[in-house]
């Protein structure tokens, strides 16, 4: 049995994510496709719009055999230690023999290269120094143009090639709609089209008939459904700015050392957001106080997500060295696809979670990293529009269906 894995989001599950799904199984030759998830909060720095076991039945009802869970630690980390984060886990089920995935370009051989380019160090300073962020300096550094998905494309090869050379790579080109495209575009609408839809939704308390036409096409039939049904109960979208007072009251608290302390801080960031967290009146306010060209939104996002959830630069750079942070928690698998919890049990080299139980044999680190997560799944659910109420990560069952 060949096995393909995938690294996702699914923020939220769309035809795009089935597409790529089905294509991963077919250009790799796999039987199964099992899917690395971000757990409670995604990269680009904000809360999941749904909880992870939601959009993890998503995942199965529409072609994943199995999904793990990226732990919060990895997910809100740059674009490097998210990937290798990722493929580490993978790698360390033992039943995984390729990684594919999604790319703009669709073209490996330049994916590649772009991976295994070790840049020009003068030409990235120099980038630097001009107040370019940092993805877009390494990208100068190497004469590299990429885009969010070729970036973090670039970044699954570099893991592997480190960690586990053995696997074949694939990727599978984007359908549709770009990226960052905030209209939906018809049957490969992208991500963030669909969550400013449901958005308005949310807030409006109605839908126009077009934006529910577009819908309809963007996603998965019991999808839409399922979301509806959320959107109806103020459980969906999560939202950033649903966070805004507790994430002031979390900054405000802190001394500028404690902040200094934080993944991602750097050049004094942290009397930034000292100063701004006391004369600004929302989140959104203090993120524009402290924007600049070198600090991508992205990245001030996450910053404010760790400093919430108590991730300390120790912490993230602990994770993302040493394997006893690595651990494979199972949020669900197809039925009809349980053989895959037997080979995970047989051939992992890291610590398997299925039953709660099993966070209590997690060594040190691996436990640190479970607890972040854990405290991330409570919190997550503070964004939600108006159904705040949450049982304990512990409370879930492994997902069969």
């Amino acid at each position: 049995m060949k096995t393909v894995g995938i690294t996702a989001e699914y923020n939220p599950f769309h035809n795009g994510h089935k597409y790529h799904i089905e294509e991963s199984k077919r250009i790799s030759g796999a039987d199964k496709a099992v899917i690395i998830m971000s757990g409670s909060f995604v990269q680009r720095g904000e809360p999941a719009c749904a909880d992870k076991f939601t959009r993890a039945g998503w995942a199965i009802d529409h072609g994943a055999d199995m999904v793990l869970e990226l732990p919060d630690v990895f997910a809100l980390s740059c674009a490097e230690r998210f990937a290798s984060g990722a493929v580490r886990i993978l790698a360390g089920t033992g039943t995984v023999d390729s990684i594919c995935f999604g790319s703009e370009s669709g073209d490996m051989e330049h994916l590649k290269r772009a991976a295994l380019s070790e840049g020009d160090p003068e030409a990235f300073c120099e980038a630097m120094s001009k107040g370019l962020s940092y993805p877009a300096a390494l990208a100068s550094s190497r004469g590299d143009k990429l885009t969010p998905n070729d970036i973090l494309g670039a970044e699954y090869i570099r893991a592997v090639k480190k960690c586990c050379p053995e696997m074949d790579i694939f990727t599978v080109k984007r359908e549709g709609s770009g990226y960052s495209d905030d209209e939906l575009g018809g049957e490969y609408s992208s991500a963030n089209a669909i969550r400013k839809a449901f958005g308005q939704y949310s807030a409006e308390y109605r839908m126009s008939p077009a934006v529910f036409e577009g819908l309809e096409r963007a996603l998965p039939r019991d999808v839409l459904e399922g979301i509806s049904a959320l959107v109806k109960k103020g459980a969906f979208p999560a939202d950033v700015s649903a966070l805004s007072d507790v994430l002031l009251y979390r900054f405000r608290t802190m001394s500028a050392d404690e902040i200094a302390d934080l993944p991602e801080i750097s050049e004094g960031l942290e009397n930034l957001y000292k100063e701004h967290s006391l004369d600004s009146s929302d989140f959104s306010e203090m993120l524009s106080r402290i924007k600049s060209k070198r600090y991508t939104m992205a990245r001030l996002k996450r910053i404010s997500m760790n400093a919430l959830l108590g991730v300390t630069r120790e912490l993230q750079n602990a994770a993302a060295v040493d394997a006893g942070a690595l651990y494979a928690r199972v949020l669900a698998v197809k039925k009809g696809s349980e053989e895959l919890l037997t080979l995970l049990k047989e051939r992992a080299r890291i610590p398997v979670v299925i039953r709660s139980s099993d966070r209590n044999d997690l060594p040190e680190l691996a436990a640190k990293l479970e607890s972040v997560s854990a405290k991330a799944h409570l919190i997550r659910a503070l964004g939600q529009p108006y159904e705040k109420d949450v049982r304990p990560d512990s409370y879930y069952r492994l997902i069969v269906r």
